[in-house]
């Protein structure tokens, strides 16, 4: 049976699932049809109270990454038409980034994040952040970006801290989960470090 945002969000209302936002991801359509969808998740979400977070451009899967990526950016001529039709109150854009775990180091083109950064007043989102490099990552966040995706990385680093404690053929059983919540954390901490965000809460 489908399921309707409309029914996800009524049922979320009513069972006080504690839903604070949601991530549209229309970026498949045409620019028209993108904002059209996208603001109607808008309005539905509104009265609930729960912020929406939309995307322009299409960022991909890293296993397709090639050079030809540039053409699915964002365009910065795009961008304020699409924030203020649709409400949304942050965006995800496509700079070079892409999700999965790369084969090298992602290009990221900064110059067309600045343009973005100058248009809106939005949060920006960057999402396949896992690979992306700290370097990159830092200056993106300088540049205007307030949000980095990075599920894959952090996933791994749990996994990878999991296979080093089962090499201990005596392991506590009872310490694997809180030996993959270890690694995820670790890794966290080090992002949260790189982007002087201690002791702060969204």
């Amino acid at each position: 049976m489908l399921v309707t945002m409309k029914e996800i969000l009524d049922r979320a209302k009513k069972d006080n699932y504690g839903v604070t936002s949601i991530m549209v991801d229309r970026s498949s359509l045409s620019y028209e049809d993108n904002i059209a969808q996208t603001k109607e998740t808008v309005k539905m979400c509104r009265p609930l109270n729960i912020s929406v977070e939309a995307e322009l451009g299409h960022v991909g899967q890293s296993e397709d990454y090639s050079s030809d990526v540039s053409d699915h950016f964002t365009k910065p001529e795009e961008v304020k038409k699409f924030v203020e039709e649709t409400g949304i109150d942050c965006l995800a854009v496509a700079i070079g980034t892409a999700h999965g775990r790369y084969h090298g180091t992602p290009h990221i083109d900064f110059d067309l994040l600045k343009q973005i950064t100058d248009v809106v007043d939005i949060p920006l989102v960057l999402h396949g952040g896992s690979g992306t490099g700290d370097e990159n990552l830092r200056k993106a966040v300088k540049n205007g970006i307030q949000k980095v995706n990075l599920a894959t990385e952090l996933v791994v680093a749990g996994k990878e801290e999991l296979e080093t404690f089962i090499q201990d053929k005596n392991f506590d059983k009872w310490q694997l989960i809180p030996s993959f919540i270890k690694g995820y954390s670790d890794r966290l901490e080090h992002y949260v470090n790189l982007f002087d965000q201690e002791n702060r809460a969204w």
